[in-house]
């Protein structure tokens, strides 16, 4: 019921935006007249997907968790596909860690590695973002719309939110934090401490694994790179009022920021709309199409994780294939 509602609320705050002019429905069609920048950005989008399937994969080898190349991208598909179907972008998540859980009986070690990489995904957009917040700010490039469409307080959010993932960072990955028995027992308190308390061991594992730490945010920052790309591809491709390739990587990070917002399914609604204010800002009236076009696509690649799903059901289970373990 609660799915429903909230894909009738995606469907409706779309209907919203069409009816009040914000989300024009022919100018997204008119990419198909342009196939080359349609593949082109395409192929940046599934570029970028892959080097997040390496990142996470750098992560699961971290926990002992080893799996074929193939299935960790098929696990990957999976949770892209049901990123789409399932309020909230960590859905897909979750369902790649019961599945990592099932074959691998490590559950805290799965949960922990799907965790760390949202949180690295998030992190960089977010370290991005801030960055080129802060370089417009200090050359007085920041368009004088940007604070009378209320985005300032965006500004804020995006640099304290920065710095407050830094700090929680810092403290996961702290040795003394973990050693700490006052942290050790306000944990335990917590519901589901025990579970919690795994799950921080976890993580803690990475601060001995400095070299494949160090490999997962670079590759964060690498995957960025075509994510951002892609989007001014499509801008290019329905037109976007000439805004410069620079303008994007102000742009992309904290529009796909905000896309990740848990409310609707595949961020779809919100990020046309986070998009419209953030590119309006910034004298293009291109934004809602360019979020829309980037759901169609990130929809369409999503597609084979569904059939690898629904193949994986019809595929009897091996004999020695563990349940999952509890946290």
């Amino acid at each position: 019921m609660l799915l429903a509602l909230r894909f009738g609320l995606a469907a409706a705050l779309i209907w919203a935006m069409v009816r009040a002019g914000w989300l024009n429905l022919a100018r997204v069609a008119s990419i198909a007249s342009k196939p080359g920048l349609l593949a082109a950005a395409a192929v940046l989008m599934l570029l970028g997907l892959v080097l997040t399937i390496v990142r996470w994969q750098t992560l699961l080898a971290v926990q002992g968790i080893r799996p074929r190349p193939r299935e960790v991208f098929r696990l990957s598909f999976i949770g892209f596909f049901f990123s789409c179907v399932i309020p909230g972008s960590i859905s897909g998540d979750a369902v790649k860690a019961w599945m990592v859980a099932k074959t691998h009986g490590k559950a805290a070690e799965a949960v922990t590695t799907v965790l760390m990489d949202r949180f690295f995904g998030l992190y960089t957009f977010v370290l991005t973002a801030a960055a080129a917040i802060l370089a417009y700010w200090s050359l007085g490039k920041l368009p004088a719309e940007w604070s009378r469409a209320g985005l300032m307080t965006l500004t804020w959010f995006i640099l304290g939110l920065a710095g407050a993932m830094t700090v929680f960072l810092l403290v996961v990955l702290s040795r003394r934090a973990r050693a700490s028995r006052r942290i050790r027992n306000a944990i335990l308190r917590l519901p589901l401490g025990s579970n919690l308390a795994k799950l921080h061991d976890a993580v803690h594992l990475y601060r001995d694994h400095r070299a494949s730490l160090a490999a997962v945010f670079l590759l964060s920052v690498a995957a960025q790179v075509p994510m951002i790309l892609c989007n001014y591809t499509l801008g290019k491709a329905i037109g976007d009022g000439g805004l410069a390739a620079t303008a994007y990587f102000f742009l992309a990070p904290l529009g796909l920021v905000i896309n990740t917002i848990p409310a609707l399914p595949g961020g779809v609604g919100t990020g046309e709309a986070g998009y419209k204010v953030l590119f309006s800002a910034f004298g293009s009236d291109a934004g809602a199409e360019v979020a829309a076009l980037w759901h169609v696509l990130f929809f369409a690649w999503s597609l084979p994780g569904l059939v690898l799903y629904l193949a994986g059901r019809r595929t009897p289970a091996p004999p020695h294939e563990q349940s999952p373990g509890s946290l």
